[in-house]
């Protein structure tokens, strides 16, 4: 017999602390904490939380990858992967999409061209999911929709770009890397 009860330990607005007590198989009440974004966590774990947006751009140069750099607090540095937001209550994968990658990059939507199932960031820390959306952008990059406390570079990268970023030591985002790796082997974008 399996079963579990949660205890909300923190009381903030975008994330929380919780306790899970639970009983799995042979195993007593155990604990185990975790953070969460949701209203019902656990519970709620396949809903995605956020999208994290996969752009491609023609340019006269060809095909560019719209990666981000953003200054993340947690490891007080810059990280390089994709535009990334929150689902807002009621909106479509989609349309969260378009908005982010307006509000992050500048860029406006042209098509979207996949958009996966919710795939979890970190299951041993957190219930927190996302969409990855693999779409084409266009327009001039700008920081004119960001949000005041956002800090966020726009890179536009061809092949040998993103080949120099993986053979940095600067810090990629896990759901960035399997997607730059394989481009990067492919030796092409798309």
């Amino acid at each position: 017999m399996s079963g579990f009860k949660i205890n909300k330990l923190t009381d903030c607005a975008w994330l929380n602390l919780f306790e899970v007590r639970f009983t799995r198989k042979s195993q007593p009440d155990k604990s185990w904490l975790m953070c969460s974004r949701k209203h019902h966590p656990v519970k709620d774990a396949a809903k995605a939380d956020i999208v994290v947006i996969v752009a491609t751009m023609d340019s006269q140069e060809g095909k560019r990858l719209v990666v981000t750099k953003e200054f993340r607090v947690p490891i007080w540095d810059y990280e390089y992967g994709f535009p990334t937001g929150l689902i807002d209550d009621g909106e479509d994968v989609a349309s969260a999409a378009s908005r982010e990658l307006k509000e992050e990059t500048g860029l406006d939507l042209v098509k979207v061209n996949h958009i996966s199932q919710p795939i979890f960031s970190s299951a041993g820390l957190t219930d927190e999911s996302c969409h990855m959306v693999l779409l084409e952008a266009k327009g001039e990059s700008s920081d004119r929709w960001s949000e005041d406390d956002e800090d966020i570079e726009v890179l536009l990268l061809d092949i040998e770009g993103i080949r120099d970023l993986l053979a940095s030591n600067k810090r990629i985002a896990a759901k960035a890397w399997g997607l730059l790796y394989h481009y990067a082997a492919a030796g092409r974008i798309g």
